[in-house]
């Protein structure tokens, strides 16, 4: 080949040159394959000349790199295939080159258009990061893990990572920078969305614990709306309850209200329509914009600059309770997750409100259960006491027959001195005294039914205090009586009001002992027009709530002394009189109770002799049976004055004999004893044997009769007296039997 021109050598064809493909730049560039070489060629070019200077010519020497660039083209083809953007910068802040994922990153049209912006300006949205990443690759020479804020060319923000290193030159100064680019704003929005999920999961778990921690279901609702308000970022929330007739809303809590109207909402009406309408729907989500709501609310949300309501309906099965509205004061669109979450909420709501009701249901059925069990140990132990009471009654009664008996006949008999007269008076009077306590334990023991007989109101009050003086003057407590002279007889029962006016006593004395250990009570009667006036007034503290202090189980003491119903006792019994009765408070701090009762005038009953009837009637046989021996020698001492002839039995046994061998005109018999054999007693055996007689009988009764033995004698008319008895009420109900033959109204009742 030597001595070959190079156009010889080289065919101009594959190439366009002149004279040398070389010298000309045709070829040995080492950017595209040599023409004629296989692969890719670098050519230097050296002339060459002889002794005198005189160019002889050119020598090229050809370097073999095709397999750098083969290294290179994979490189690139790496390079702008990757999808993170690959970089070379400048410190100053200008792209030197970039891959085609970058250039989609930015968001620009051209490689030319991205080269000639200005980093730090154009490229971050914030400025300073640039600064910093500088400094720290400055000082470090790399950095991994950078985040920032990339802007791109349509002003979209996108959030970057990045990871470079620093180029320097001999002298070690940074001349570019270059590294990698990741995109990392899909990463980010769903990482957020984990941690806002994770949040609010947390705060519903939060609410959840709220709702269910405390039975204080108030507490508990305002806690989660502040929650609420907190999680969805909401201005306002209010919960709204239906009332028992399912019509009227209340609010309940509320959360964020800035003005003193919604502070202050009224209950409203909600028309039935629209409940009807939600429940045909069901729904459980609806904007609060275009329903048919009260004006109130409507007025509430302008007030408050509410832009935005929606209402989450509570739920309770098939039936709506109430419903929960979220507001904003900017236009807000939820998202169907926040959507979800708040219907979550108010299920939850829902099932603490349900939780609430039947808790207090059951409370509240526990609590009458232990009052009812309360009142049935006080009943019974009134029942106890009652017999109690009536067992000595009865045994007081019999003695306190002879004592009153024997006292009016030697008052009668004449044959006393002055001194002996007053003596045996004040024995009569003192037995008489005793007479009444037992009277006014029977009547606390209720051993009487009910009944409207004359009632002189001042002395119905006075037995009543005279029951409680001891304790009354035991404990310092100073009774005022301011008692009107001219009261009117009226139509009552005068054991039921007895009970009333001790309860008043009672109350009064409890309540002044709560804080003092001496005080005053103040009893008054008077007469205003057409009823009967007494007041109680005590010095104690007052009345908490006047208006409830009627109601049954209603109590303020303490658990174990009063069981509520003794108020409402004594309400149902002046009720059944016709009359009133009402509590306030006095100026001075002292409860005031005020009974009104219609006055019924009726005739007083007429008085009976305190002595003997002097009439003597006619002589009679009279079979006294009682196994009192003291009643026994007193009543025959009273009969045989009269010239009766009188048998004495002690019991059915020897009333029986005596009824055989005997013909009888009457019969006083002690009730208990001549009916305890078997519910009939001397009655059926009389109905039986001697007819005649049956309609001859005096009962003597130290206490009344009850139950089927009352129903008994009243049907049969048959004469009753209430032991202890004067001799006169005796000898009368003798007399009349023996004078008329015939049965006569009950006397001594």
């Amino acid at each position: 080949m030597v001595g070959w021109s190079v156009a010889e050598l080289l065919p101009v064809k594959n190439a366009a040159y002149k004279v040398c493909a070389y010298c000309e730049g045709v070829a040995g560039e080492g950017d595209n394959p040599d023409p004629w070489l296989p692969g890719y060629f670098l050519a230097s070019n050296s002339s060459f000349a002889d002794p005198s200077g005189r160019v002889l010519g050119t020598v090229h020497v050809l370097k073999d790199i095709t397999e750098r660039k083969r290294a290179e083209e994979k490189y690139r083809t790496l390079v702008s295939n990757v999808q993170e953007g690959v970089f070379i910068s400048t410190p100053q802040g200008r792209f030197l080159d970039f891959n085609d994922a970058l250039l989609r990153m930015s968001g620009y049209e051209s490689r030319d258009e991205l080269m000639a912006i200005d980093i730090p300006g154009a490229f971050y949205k914030n400025p300073a990061d640039r600064e910093r990443l500088k400094r720290l690759l400055n000082e470090h020479g790399a950095v991994a893990d950078f985040e920032f804020e990339m802007r791109r060319k349509d002003g979209e923000v996108r959030t970057m990572l990045e990871s470079s290193i620093t180029v320097r030159d001999a002298g070690g100064n940074v001349t570019a920078y270059q590294g990698f680019l990741q995109d990392i704003t899909e990463r980010k929005q769903a990482e957020l969305e984990i941690r806002r999920r994770n949040r609010e999961l947390m705060v519903l778990n939060s609410i959840a614990q709220t709702l269910t921690e405390s039975l204080d279901l108030t507490d508990s609702l305002h806690r989660t709306l502040r929650q609420m308000a907190e999680l969805f970022s909401l201005d306002a929330t209010s919960l709204y309850l239906f009332d028992a007739s399912g019509t009227n809303l209340r609010r309940v809590a509320a959360a964020g209200h800035r003005s003193e109207y919604s502070r202050h909402f009224p209950a409203v009406s909600v028309k039935p329509e629209l409940l009807q309408h939600i429940k045909d729907a069901h729904a459980t989500f609806i904007s609060a914009q275009g329903l048919p709501l009260p004006a109130v609310f409507r007025d509430a949300q302008i007030k408050e600059g509410i832009a935005t309501a929606y209402i989450v309906i509570l739920w309770s099965k098939d039936r709506v309770i109430g419903g929960l509205v979220v507001g904003t004061r900017t236009p807000r669109e939820f998202s169907p997750a926040d959507v979800n979450l708040l219907i979550a909420v108010g299920s939850q709501i829902s099932s603490a409100i349900d939780r609430s009701i039947l808790y207090e249901e059951t409370r509240q059925a526990y609590e009458n259960l232990r009052r009812t069990q309360e009142q049935l140990l006080h009943s019974e132990r009134l029942a106890a006491v009652g017999q109690l009471i009536s067992g000595v009654a009865h045994e007081l009664n019999n003695p306190l027959t002879a004592i009153l008996g024997y006292s009016q006949l030697l008052t009668s008999s004449g044959q006393l001195g002055p001194q002996g007269v007053e003596y045996s008076e004040k024995l009569y009077k003192q037995a008489q005294r005793t007479h009444r306590i037992v009277q006014n334990l029977l009547s606390f023991a209720r051993q009487h039914k009910p009944e409207r007989i004359p009632v002189k109101m001042n002395q119905t009050l006075e037995e009543t205090l005279a029951l409680r003086d001891y304790d009354l003057r035991m404990n310092n407590i100073r009774v005022h009586l301011d008692l009107a002279s001219d009261l009117p007889v009226t139509a009552a029962d005068p054991h039921q009001l007895q009970q009333v006016f001790l309860n008043m006593v009672n109350n009064a004395a409890d309540a002044i002992l709560e804080r003092s250990t001496e005080g005053d009570l103040w009893v008054r009667t008077a007469m205003e027009g057409e009823r009967l006036i007494i007041e109680f007034t005590d010095s104690g503290p007052g009345v908490k709530d006047p208006s409830r202090v009627f109601d049954p189980f209603y109590t303020t003491k303490p658990v174990g002394k009063g069981t509520g119903l003794g108020l409402s006792i004594c309400y149902g019994i002046v009720t059944e009189h016709g009359g009133t009765i009402r509590v306030r408070n006095g100026p001075a701090g002292g409860a005031c109770f005020t009974i009104e009762l219609p006055c019924q005038s009726v005739a007083p009953s007429g008085s009976q002799l305190d002595s003997p009837n002097p009439d003597p009637g006619r002589s009679a046989h009279i079979l006294l049976l009682d196994h009192d021996e003291s009643v026994l020698e007193a009543v025959s001492t009273f009969l045989r004055g009269r010239d009766h002839h009188v048998h004495a039995a002690r019991n059915l046994e020897e009333a029986r004999a005596v009824l055989e061998r005997q013909d009888l005109d009457l019969i006083v018999a002690d009730f208990q004893l001549a009916d305890s054999s078997n519910g009939g007693g001397l009655e059926s055996w009389l109905a039986q044997h001697k007819p005649v007689l049956s309609r001859k009988l005096i009962w003597m009764c130290a206490v009344a009769p009850a139950g089927e033995a009352a129903e008994r004698i009243g049907q049969s008319s048959t004469r009753i007296l209430q032991k202890p008895f004067k001799v006169s009420e005796l000898l009368a109900a003798v007399d009349e039997l023996l004078l008329n033959g015939i049965d006569a109204a009950p006397i001594g009742r």
